[in-house]
């Protein structure tokens, strides 16, 4: 079954995109393939050029891509490729139709009040399905 983690930031889609660059890395460092599921053509390219540079040392070989296949993936059409492993959806209104095909789902909360309330509800989703949930609060650490 999917796991569901949900993250809580404080800070603006740009501190969800660093974020996820930053999830990225750690997957990529457990050879985890990654997609990142944006939601139109501008923030994939937005978070292709973030993973590119969001850490001098950090070396993270991905594309935009239609189909994924690449081992760390950012697409915003609604085909998952070949990926089963992680999703990093970047979307706060759109829960792909094939979430379930992976091991870990990624929903980032930041804040905007339309994002928490479309996260709170996606939350409610998952949970009256029964998938596990892990919460992580990261607005405590400072």
């Amino acid at each position: 079954m999917t796991n569901i983690i949900f993250y809580r930031i404080t800070g603006d889609y740009d501190a969800a995109i660093l974020l996820a660059c930053k999830l990225t890395e750690k997957a990529f460092q457990q050879d985890l393939p990654v997609l990142i599921h944006s939601p139109e053509e501008a923030i994939s390219e937005k978070i292709n050029e973030e993973l590119w540079g969001f850490k001098a040392t950090a070396f993270l070989p991905h594309q935009i891509e239609e189909s994924p296949s690449a081992p760390i993936s950012i697409s915003h059409h609604l085909d998952p490729g070949n990926h089963d492993a992680l999703l990093i959806n970047m979307s706060s209104h759109v829960t792909p139709d094939w979430f379930s095909r992976f091991r870990k789902v990624v929903e980032i909360v930041y804040d905007d009040a339309q994002v928490i309330e479309k996260k709170r509800q996606r939350y409610s989703f998952y949970q009256g399905r029964g998938y596990p949930i892990k919460y992580h609060d990261l607005t405590r650490t400072g």
